[in-house]
């Protein structure tokens, strides 16, 4: 396993980004959807930092669980398990926090499903932003990191063809080559 983002590179990039979600949204504030499990330990950490930055934010957040990987290294198409109450959603600017974008169907579930909800707006912010060249994929709002195209752990992404939940609770982004087991 190699480290690309330190635990204190990812902090630092999380408070920046925490600055970046109050100062576009100073007075209406959005609803914020984790998607879980990945988004979690990223999610947590951006809230908290919005909370230190601005007490008065309050940030209101729910939980989707949507799975594109399960226990391999291969994608597959984006499955939601779980949605969200209709009158949460309705009439709201939506902030999608996920761990990594790859492929984006995750995504694009989740967007779909919140749009069909009556979300006024949906917008994804990204701790990790592979860069795999894949056509017509959304631009996210905000980007934690540009990373290369190879397998990530930490803070949310696991290696479960390794062990369940393997490295998913790490504070640093790293990635495992394939023959890593």
């Amino acid at each position: 396993m190699k480290i690309l983002y330190t635990s204190d590179q990812v902090t630092q990039r999380v408070k920046d980004m925490a600055q970046e979600i109050i100062n576009t949204y100073p007075t209406d504030k959005p609803l914020f959807v984790c998607l879980l499990k990945g988004a979690v330990p990223f999610a947590s950490q951006l809230l908290t930092a919005i909370t230190e930055i601005n007490p008065a934010f309050y940030p209101e957040v729910e939980y989707m669980h949507v799975s594109a990987y399960g226990d391999k290294r291969e994608a597959s198409d984006a499955t939601t398990y779980s949605s969200i109450a209709e009158n949460v959603v309705r009439g709201r600017d939506v902030i999608v926090l996920d761990d990594c974008l790859d492929r984006g169907f995750t995504y694009q579930d989740a967007k779909r499903q919140l749009l069909d909800q009556g979300a006024v707006s949906v917008k994804l912010v990204v701790l990790a932003h592979k860069q795999t060249g894949e056509p017509g994929r959304e631009t996210p709002f905000l980007v934690g990191f540009d990373t290369p195209d190879v397998w990530l752990v930490g803070m949310g992404m696991d290696d479960a063809a390794h062990a369940p939940e393997a490295e998913r609770w790490a504070s640093y982004i790293g990635h495992v080559s394939p023959e890593q087991s």
